[in-house]
């Protein structure tokens, strides 16, 4: 019989938080400190970025936990101004536990990008 060990924390509490906790990741947002990912070339970049900065193993898993920024072709950032002054929002705050395959970051960012809205998605193991 084997025993399976819970997740420690704070992988134990997790999750994705979509577009709930605005004004948390508005303030998060405000600091400019995260890596900033475009979607271009049906999410290369995402992968790449995964891969290499979540130093994944042979098995297509990380191995360090990641936070980044996955913004549409064209568009940088979490917004935009238009030429009429209105902002605009867009893009996905991307947090990523050890262990966590590349192909799923990949998936949940696709799923997550959306227009004129920001989100976070938390992708655990």
């Amino acid at each position: 019989m084997s025993q399976t060990n819970p997740k420690p924390w704070p992988c134990s509490v997790a999750r994705s938080t979509g577009e709930k906790s605005y004004g948390l990741l508005q303030a998060l947002l405000a600091t400019s400190t995260f890596d900033e990912i475009s979607n271009a070339d049906d999410f290369t970049g995402v992968q790449n970025y995964a891969r290499n900065q979540g130093k994944a193993d042979h098995s297509g898993k990380t191995t360090v936990g990641l936070v980044f920024w996955v913004y549409p072709t064209g568009l940088y950032g979490p917004f935009h101004e238009t030429e009429d002054k209105q902002v605009k929002e867009h893009g996905v705050l991307l947090t990523v536990e050890p262990g966590a395959l590349v192909s799923e970051v990949v998936e949940r960012a696709r799923a997550a990008l959306k227009d004129d809205i920001f989100v976070h998605e938390h992708v655990g193991v």
